[in-house]
């Protein structure tokens, strides 16, 4: 079932200016409910402004956005709820922090929400878990916590509106290894428990490669492809010729075959080329074995 449909998108930035400019082009595309989507382009191929029409913080110039099948600007009054249940993550999202302590920060959207102190503690507390923060940073103000803890909490405050539809533009962007799979361990713990859809906007080919089902590639405002990883991958040729690669561990694997060596399918993350790799490593053997 689609969750989000993007019907003939266009968005024209300063329409009618000498300063005109098309940032999306007639993107034609649909996201499956309960899905895993990852959007990849180089700088300036629109996939931020694409995002940001999802929930109606921009009105597409043309074509419609539909959510659970309806045009999302067909009655404007229905916005403020629709991004209550489109729940758009900023890069750095923690510049937005604001509040005097963490709980009151993800506590924010709730209350906007309109509900009661008893759901929105425990909306808090569950996001709090989701993020994997310790419920002790609740009373802290957030500008104690580090860099990461803070983009968690960030985060959390989008996660405690439980949206339908989460969608984060760089969600780990500036953060060490570990930071960066607390995040997304995090995402996909919150995805498991509450089936939503999941969109990630990454210029990492390999958090898109290890976390998401199906890849969206932008060039220059339109859609250049949109499958599943593995055959989106396949085109790395492709690919490259716009300004992206595929995943370097693949690369390595590439090279692995040349040698010799064969495996059962194409590889795209570390986890798969451990499997892969591990038989050849216990077995001592080589191409030959």
């Amino acid at each position: 079932m689609a969750k989000i449909e993007l019907c003939g998108v266009s968005y024209v930035y300063s329409s009618k200016t000498p300063f005109e400019k098309t940032a999306v082009n007639n993107i034609d595309v649909t996201i499956e409910e309960g899905s895993i989507t990852g959007i990849i382009g180089h700088t300036g191929s629109g996939k931020s402004t694409l995002v940001q029409m999802l929930n109606g913080l921009l009105q597409p110039t043309s074509g419609r956005v539909l959510f659970n099948g309806t045009d999302i600007w067909e009655n404007k009054r229905m916005l403020r709820d629709l991004r209550f249940k489109v729940g758009l993550v900023f890069q750095y999202p923690e510049y937005q922090l604001f509040e005097e302590t963490v709980e009151l920060d993800i506590a924010y959207g709730p209350k906007n929400m309109g509900l009661d102190k008893a759901e929105t503690a425990k909306r808090v507390s569950d996001a709090v878990r989701f993020c994997g923060l310790d419920e002790s940073v609740l009373k802290k103000s957030p500008f104690e916590l580090s860099g990461g803890q803070q983009r968690r909490v960030a985060i959390a405050g989008v996660m405690a509106m439980t949206p339908e539809v989460l969608v984060l533009d760089e969600p780990a962007a500036g953060l060490d290894p570990q930071g960066r799979s607390d995040i997304f361990g995090g995402i996909c713990e919150y995805r498991r428990k509450t089936g939503a859809t999941v969109i990630i906007v990454s210029h990492s080919m390999e958090d898109i490669a290890r976390y998401c089902e199906r890849v969206l590639v932008m060039s220059k405002g339109e859609v250049f492809a949109y499958g599943d990883c593995d055959r989106i991958f396949e085109r790395s040729d492709e690919l490259e010729k716009i300004g992206l690669d595929i995943p370097q561990i693949a690369r390595v694997l590439r090279r692995v075959e040349e040698m010799g060596f064969s495996f059962d399918k194409k590889i795209y993350t570390v986890g798969e080329a451990y499997r892969a790799l591990i038989p050849y490593i216990k077995g001592g053997g080589g191409p030959a074995s």
